[in-house]
């Protein structure tokens, strides 16, 4: 009866510690986001028409150039709303023999004190380096980190 009794015991032990280290890597998820090597830059949509509004001096060319020559680099886009947004880091890395491109996300709302989500991330295919920026496809969507802040205001802003 006793050996009986030190299964069941040592069982609900080795349970229990199961349960604990899949909480603990539940709640080691990333919850903000890294501290861009570039610096950061300010628009209302990131599509594959971006326009900047305003930019950290050199961070859209520091990107460019990081891409261009596939060093390990990443800008911060914070695309603002009225009340909400999304923050962007998008971040080159190298894959083996060829460049490699994440895109974390973190939405935010200023409503009721302010909050943040959670942070997510996708690997996107590129970069194309062109006149215009860097252009980089994320979860299925043409993305576009323009080269320069916009001179020309955005038609919906």
């Amino acid at each position: 009866m006793p050996r009986i009794a030190v299964i069941i015991c040592c069982a609900v032990i080795v349970a229990a510690a199961g349960a604990l280290t899949a909480a603990w890597r539940i709640g080691q998820h990333v919850t903000v986001l890294p501290k861009a090597s570039c610096g950061s830059a300010t628009t209302h949509l990131v599509d594959r028409d971006t326009q900047v509004l305003a930019a950290d001096p050199g961070a859209l060319t520091c990107f460019g150039a990081a891409a261009r020559a596939c060093r390990p680099a990443s800008v911060e886009v914070d695309e603002m709303g009225t009340d909400t947004g999304t923050t962007y880091l998008f971040a080159i890395g190298r894959g083996g023999t060829a460049c490699q491109v994440t895109e974390l996300s973190q939405d935010y709302s200023a409503n009721f004190g302010g909050s943040t989500g959670p942070v997510s991330a996708v690997t996107c295919r590129g970069p194309a380096v062109t006149g215009r920026g860097v252009t980089l496809t994320c979860a299925g969507q043409d993305v576009l980190i323009p080269s320069a802040v916009s001179s020309r205001p955005l038609a919906d802003a």
